[in-house]
């Protein structure tokens, strides 16, 4: 059961926000929600026990390779992240707890990284997993 671990998710696009929370609510997470990197930082140092961070790629203030520096900044680097993307990445750091899922994922591929996610130990280095065709970037104004 889910119901007292809670998500943040670091996501710009508000309707990908909703639809993340809404899959998320859904599976009995708690959510927590940042439109960009200074707002989820801001989150982590005021708001302890997030389980997981569910984070795009490219945020209007930097990118979730900021963030992961952040967190170390913060000493919280064994928080678990699933990096989403609609571009390719081709090179990420071997960091540990962390995941990328390529856009377009559905529900189900969402849930299945999360809990790959939640389940590797602390010591896990980490696997990049393409599990789809990373959809068209879309430029954010």
């Amino acid at each position: 059961m889910n119901a007292l671990k809670t998500i943040l998710v670091v996501e710009a696009d508000r309707v990908i926000q909703g639809w993340l929370c809404h899959i998320l609510r859904g599976a009995a997470f708690n959510v927590s929600v940042a439109g960009s990197l200074k707002e989820a930082l801001s989150r982590l140092s005021t708001e302890p026990g997030f389980v997981a961070v569910i984070c795009d790629y490219c945020l209007p203030d930097g990118t979730c390779l900021d963030f992961l520096a952040g967190l170390r900044g913060y000493g919280r680097n064994s928080v678990p992240v699933l990096l989403t993307s609609g571009s390719w990445i081709n090179s990420l750091p071997g960091e540990r707890g962390f995941e990328l899922l390529a856009k377009p994922f559905n529900s189900a591929q969402l849930l299945a990284a999360l809990d790959r996610l939640l389940q590797r130990p602390p010591s896990h280095e980490s696997n990049f997993r393409k599990n789809s065709s990373p959809a068209p970037h879309q430029q954010r104004d």
